[in-house]
């Protein structure tokens, strides 16, 4: 395989892929986050490369399936911060609504006394 193509080393490449791979299982069991587990398959699939390094083929749908797996990546990251980002907005709202109802009870409570 050409140098330019490719410019670091296997090695290298499987320590990266290794590290890596670990990051993102432990961020995704730690988060939830879907596009992380996307990333820990994506990131060690480039290491399918080496199998047959002259193979144009199997090189280019390396290339294809890097680049499908990393637009899935993006847009579950996309649509879980959407939903999330709602989800913390609507528990506002209740939490803001639950103290204007305490706010209210409270001087209705005193005028009893």
């Amino acid at each position: 395989m050409e140098p330019t193509l490719f410019p670091i080393a296997q090695d290298k490449h499987l320590i990266f892929c290794i590290l890596a791979t670990l990051l993102f299982v432990l961020q995704f069991a730690r988060t939830r986050r879907w596009y992380q587990l996307v990333m820990a398959i994506a990131i060690p699939a480039s290491l399918l490369i080496y199998l047959q390094p002259e193979n144009k083929t199997l090189y280019y749908g390396v290339g294809i399936l890097e680049a499908v797996l990393l637009l899935l990546a993006l847009i579950l990251n996309i649509v879980q911060s959407a939903k999330t980002a709602k989800e913390e907005k609507q528990k506002k709202a209740a939490k803001e609504a639950a103290a204007e109802a305490e706010k209210a009870a409270k001087p209705a409570a005193d005028t009893e006394e």
